[in-house]
Formats: structure tokens, C-alpha cells, sequence
């Protein structure tokens, strides 16, 4: 026999949250706090920062959570709707905003859990889909249609027994995907040990410690850079500007540089670089044959050469703005200030436009490697002090093209920056096939939450 089903609204007394108004203030007003569609994620609330709002004591009354209420999302982004779970009475006189509806059951007819477990399967989460009403950027779904949501109902001891297995099945779940986390931070402090061993010359044997035992010479990093500073100068012979040479200075921003390993040497980009330039400014369309790529393209160690928008005409229209197999690419602006100043080797044989906020860089001679620049630009030294020179305007954070030239980069001698190089790709690639298996596995893991809770609901039709 299949389980009978009622509508929401009939099971539970619905109600929608304060509406935020910075105007009400007074002495019959009072902060308090209060939960926001950020707070409430699918079956879990995320506490770690609730906000407070001015109200007074009748509101405070008609809005204040108590243990047992099942809090889902009126609106967000599609993910979001209708997602929610159960307060517990974490914090004292808590009450809910507008976005958040409050779901507390009638008469008993069910249990917590069963609705909040219910809301959060897929079955559910396509009504509100269906039902909701979606604008530009945000989803949403009335008092009205959240009421109309259909809910099986079996007798409560029956829910009672299906909730206790469910929470079992999924205990066990959630112990897996914190394992699962872990190893993904394991990587991650994994892939930050190997950078730090790179750029101290820990990675490899250096150039000088293998002519030692071999009793050969070697050409070392201030060599390179003797060198490097003759191509540039013969480079620019009758134009009107300087040739960068090797920067002997050993301090920077009042920070005097370590000594780098035996053979290495300091230099900074200016000094290295043929070119450091500002992209496009113009805007983007969604259609047009030249590929300009997103600021989202570049991250540490990577630039993803299909995260592109478009441009009309032909790509030698931007020439001053394109990105070709080998340059270096850094984020200049970015609404996160962790993300400014990252560097990603571009490795595409189609040439392509970077915009204004991405820094291009070509190096001047192939004798220091762009494979060991971006591993260099990304990690220790460097990176810590350019971090000091972001600046934030207007919500966003950024860095200048000066800021870059200005930057100090260790130089190994050309034969130990491929051995480098050599080496870390070798491990980045264990670390990456770790990481894909781990991705794929908690891909899974919500797969099958899924499918516990299908599982969980099926009696709707049959036992």
C-alpha cells in the first residue's frame, strides 16, 4: 500500500522572516540574531558567522526559532532553493530573515527530520525548480507553492524507524567525505612542500653540487644573467629606452634577500623580462570569432585556455594584447585579494586576447625557463612580497605592472632549472591523479546521498 501524501502547508504553519531595515532603530529596538539564506545549507546551518539585526520584542516573539523548526531557503541562486535544515536551538532568541521560511510541524502529523530530510532529495528539489519563479541571477519560490510542496506521509513510528537509518547511512557517509577531505588538504600542504623545496634548491641536486663530484665547471645563475642583460642591450640598440641588466640589489622593500642556494642568483622580472603589459579594456560579447580569455582563466600554476569570452574581428586586430604559447600571464585585479598576483604559464598553440585586468609576461632569453618562473612567482619570497604591494579599491584588490618588474626572482643555472622543473612535474602529476580520485569519489559520495534518500522515500509507493 502506498504512503498517502499531503501537501507542506497542511503538515506545518509556514512562515516567512524579517525584512532587514538599517532605519529601525530606537530605544524599543534591540540586536539580535538572526539567520540568512548563507546560513542555512542543505541538511546542515552553517554557524560560523551569524549576523544581528535591530527589532523589537513583538517581532523578536513572532520570529524566534525554537528546536525543531525546519528552516529552507526562500531564494538564492538555483542550488539554493528550497535547501535547509533543522534548528536545534543553537543560539539563544535567534530569529530568521524574509529568504529563510520557517517550517514547524502541526499536531505532531510528522517528524523534523522525515520533512527536512524530505526537502533536501532531488524529488523535492525539482518541485521547487518547477514551481519557482527565476529572474536574472536569482531563484525563488513563494509561500504559496512551498506550501503546495506534496510530502509522503507514512504513520510517525514508521518515519521514526526510515529517519534512524537514514541517519546511520549517512553518519557513515559523512565520516567518509571527511576523510576524503583530509587527504585534499594533505595535497594541498603537499604541493606547497614541494614549491618550497623548488624555489630553496632542495628539489634536486644544484648545478654545483654535481660539478663538484663530477670536478666539471658550470654555468651559473649570475652567468645567465650577465648574459641575458647583453641580449637586451643588443636587442634595443638604437631604441629610445634602457636595457634592463642583472639587479644586484640585496634588498628589497627594506627586506634584505637571503642568500640563495650555491650557483642561484637574485634578479627581478624587469630585469628578465622582454615584456610586461596590460591587456584589452574593451568589453567582451558573447559571440564574435577572437577568443579573449576571463580573469578566472588564470590560477596558480595554470591558465585554462578555454575559459574565454568573445571579441569581433580578427585576432592581429589586438596585437598589443595577445597571449601566445610560453608567455606567463598574472592576475592584476581580482575581487579576491588571494587570487592577485598568481601566476599560470600559457600553453596553447592558439594565440588569444588577455584582458586589461591579466598581466602578460615574456621573458627575454630562453635560457631562464617560464615553467620555472611560474613556479618561482608563485611560491616563498616572491610571492609573500608582492602580497604586501596589493592595494583595494572599490572591493577590488589589485597590483600594478611596477609592482611586477619590482618583484625579485631566484635564478638557478639553465640545466638545474629543467632538472626542476623535470622534477616537480613529475610530482605534481602523483599529486593531480590523487587529487582527480579523491574529486571523483566525493563526486560519489553525493551521488549516493542521493540515493539514500530516494531509497529512504520510496515507500511513497509501495511498502
Amino acid at each position: 500500500m502506498s504512503w498517502p501524501t499531503e501537501p507542506l502547508g497542511a503538515i506545518c504553519e509556514i512562515v516567512s522572516g524579517i525584512t532587514k531595515d538599517s532605519k529601525k532603530q530606537g530605544d524599543d529596538y534591540r540586536e539580535v540574531p538572526y539567520l540568512r539564506v548563507a546560513n542555512v545549507q542543505r541538511l546542515q546551518l552553517n554557524l560560523s558567522e551569524v549576523k544581528t539585526i535591530p527589532a523589537k520584542e513583538s517581532t523578536i516573539a513572532s520570529y524566534r526559532l525554537e528546536p525543531g523548526d525546519i528552516l529552507l531557503n526562500e531564494g538564492g541562486d538555483r542550488d539554493k532553493l528550497g535547501r535547509g535544515w533543522i534548528w536545534q536551538g543553537q543560539i539563544s532568541e535567534c530569529i530568521h530573515q524574509n529568504h529563510v521560511f520557517r517550517a514547524r510541524i502541526r499536531d505532531g502529523k510528522a517528524i523534523p527530520k522525515w520533512i527536512a530530510y524530505y526537502a533536501n532529495t532531488n524529488e523535492a528539489r525539482a518541485y521547487f525548480l518547477e514551481s519557482g519563479k527565476q529572474t536574472t541571477n536569482l531563484a525563488s519560490i513563494s509561500k504559496k507553492n512551498l506550501s503546495a510542496l506534496p510530502v509522503p506521509l507514512p504513520p510517525v513510528h514508521v518515519q521514526e524507524i526510515i529517519v534512524a537509518e537514514i541517519d546511520t547511512q549517512l553518519s557513515r557517509l559523512d565520516e567518509t567525505v571527511t576523510t576524503l577531505l583530509g587527504i585534499q588538504a594533505k595535497l594541498k600542504q603537499a604541493l606547497a612542500s614541494i614549491l618550497k623545496a623548488a624555489v630553496e634548491g632542495r628539489l634536486v641536486e644544484t648545478e654545483a653540487e654535481l660539478a663538484r663530484v663530477n670536478g666539471i665547471q658550470f654555468k651559473s645563475g649570475g652567468q645567465l644573467l650577465v648574459e641575458i642583460s647583453s641580449i637586451a642591450k643588443r636587442r634595443n640598440q638604437g631604441m629610445n629606452m634602457e636595457a634592463s641588466g642583472h639587479d644586484e640589489q640585496l634588498e628589497i622593500d627594506g627586506l634584505a634577500l637571503p642568500i640563495p642556494p650555491e650557483g642561484w642568483s637574485w634578479t627581478t622580472m624587469n630585469a628578465i623580462a622582454s615584456t610586461v603589459r596590460n591587456g584589452y579594456s574593451g568589453k567582451p560579447t558573447d559571440q564574435g570569432p577572437v577568443k579573449i580569455l576571463r580573469i578566472s582563466s588564470v590560477r596558480p600554476l595554470s591558465v585554462d585556455h578555454t575559459d574565454t569570452r568573445s571579441l569581433p574581428g580578427i585576432i592581429s586586430d589586438y596585437g598589443k594584447a595577445i597571449a601566445q604559447n610560453g608567455c606567463l600571464l598574472i592576475t592584476r585585479y581580482n575581487g579576491n585579494p588571494n587570487l592577485v598576483g598568481v601566476m599560470g604559464h600559457y600553453r596553447s598553440q592558439d594565440p588569444v586576447v588577455h584582458p586589461d585586468k591579466l598581466i602578460r609576461v615574456e621573458l627575454t632569453s630562453e635560457m631562464i625557463r617560464p615553467e620555472w618562473i611560474e613556479i618561482a612567482f608563485n611560491t616563498g619570497l616572491t610571492r609573500s612580497l608582492l602580497q604586501k604591494r596589493v592595494r583595494t579599491t572599490a572591493g577590488q584588490a589589485g597590483v600594478s605592472g611596477q609592482d611586477v618588474k619590482s618583484m625579485p626572482v631566484p635564478v638557478p643555472p639553465t640545466e638545474e632549472q629543467i632538472r626542476i622543473i623535470q622534477e616537480a612535474q613529475r610530482r605534481f602529476s602523483v599529486l593531480d591523479q590523487v587529487e582527480a580520485t579523491v574529486t571523483t569519489s566525493l563526486a560519489r559520495c553525493g551521488n549516493l546521498r542521493q540515493a539514500i534518500l530516494k531509497r529512504a522515500f520510496r515507500g511513497r509507493g509501495g511498502s
